[in-house]
Protein backbone atom coordinates (compact mmCIF):
# COMPACT_ATOMS: atom_id res chain seq x y z
CA UNK A 1 0.00 0.00 0.00
CA UNK A 2 1.53 3.32 -0.96
CA UNK A 3 1.56 6.27 1.42
CA UNK A 4 -1.10 8.32 -0.40
CA UNK A 5 -3.50 5.37 -0.32
CA UNK A 6 -2.74 4.73 3.35
CA UNK A 7 -3.39 8.38 4.19
CA UNK A 8 -6.66 8.44 2.27
CA UNK A 9 -7.76 5.40 4.29
CA UNK A 10 -6.84 7.13 7.55
CA UNK A 11 -8.75 10.29 6.71
CA UNK A 12 -11.82 8.56 5.26
CA UNK A 13 -12.23 5.69 7.72
CA UNK A 14 -11.35 7.60 10.86
CA UNK A 15 -9.88 4.35 12.22
CA UNK A 16 -6.54 2.94 11.22
CA UNK A 17 -3.82 0.56 12.27
CA UNK A 18 -0.77 2.50 13.37
CA UNK A 19 1.54 -0.34 12.32
CA UNK A 20 0.17 -0.37 8.76
CA UNK A 21 0.49 3.38 8.40
CA UNK A 22 3.98 3.34 9.89
CA UNK A 23 4.98 0.56 7.46
CA UNK A 24 3.72 2.69 4.55
CA UNK A 25 5.74 5.64 5.87
CA UNK A 26 8.86 3.49 6.17
CA UNK A 27 8.46 2.22 2.61
CA UNK A 28 7.99 5.80 1.37
CA UNK A 29 11.13 6.92 3.24
CA UNK A 30 13.19 4.01 1.88
CA UNK A 31 12.11 4.79 -1.69
CA UNK A 32 12.90 8.49 -1.32
CA UNK A 33 16.24 7.79 0.37
CA UNK A 34 17.21 5.32 -2.37
CA UNK A 35 16.36 8.07 -4.86
CA UNK A 36 18.87 10.39 -3.19
CA UNK A 37 16.47 12.55 -1.17
CA UNK A 38 17.79 14.15 2.03
CA UNK A 39 16.19 13.55 5.44
CA UNK A 40 14.73 17.05 5.39
CA UNK A 41 13.44 16.52 1.87
CA UNK A 42 11.73 13.27 2.85
CA UNK A 43 9.98 15.01 5.75
CA UNK A 44 8.85 17.87 3.48
CA UNK A 45 7.50 15.43 0.89
CA UNK A 46 5.63 13.41 3.54
CA UNK A 47 4.15 16.59 5.06
CA UNK A 48 3.07 17.74 1.62
CA UNK A 49 1.39 14.40 0.99
CA UNK A 50 -0.50 14.59 4.31
CA UNK A 51 -1.65 18.12 3.49
CA UNK A 52 -2.63 17.18 -0.07
CA UNK A 53 -4.61 14.09 0.93
CA UNK A 54 -5.98 15.70 4.10
CA UNK A 55 -7.35 18.65 2.12
CA UNK A 56 -9.92 16.34 0.53
CA UNK A 57 -11.45 15.57 3.93
CA UNK A 58 -12.90 17.72 6.73
CA UNK A 59 -10.21 19.46 8.77
CA UNK A 60 -9.47 17.93 12.15
CA UNK A 61 -6.93 17.78 14.93
CA UNK A 62 -6.06 14.33 13.60
CA UNK A 63 -4.09 15.93 10.75
CA UNK A 64 -1.71 17.64 13.18
CA UNK A 65 -1.27 14.50 15.28
CA UNK A 66 -0.70 12.47 12.13
CA UNK A 67 1.88 14.96 10.85
CA UNK A 68 3.78 14.86 14.13
CA UNK A 69 3.81 11.05 14.17
CA UNK A 70 4.87 10.87 10.53
CA UNK A 71 7.75 13.32 10.98
CA UNK A 72 9.02 11.19 13.86
CA UNK A 73 8.67 7.99 11.79
CA UNK A 74 10.29 9.56 8.72
CA UNK A 75 13.34 10.73 10.63
CA UNK A 76 13.68 7.49 12.59
CA UNK A 77 13.49 5.43 9.40
CA UNK A 78 15.77 7.73 7.39
CA UNK A 79 18.52 7.67 9.98
CA UNK A 80 18.06 4.04 11.10
CA UNK A 81 21.21 2.04 10.54
CA UNK A 82 20.87 -0.86 8.17
CA UNK A 83 21.35 -4.17 9.92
Amino acid sequence: MNLATALATVFSAGVYTKEELQAAVCTFVAEMKDGGETGEGVVRLAQGLVNEVGARFPSSERTQVLLADMVTWCLAEYYRESA
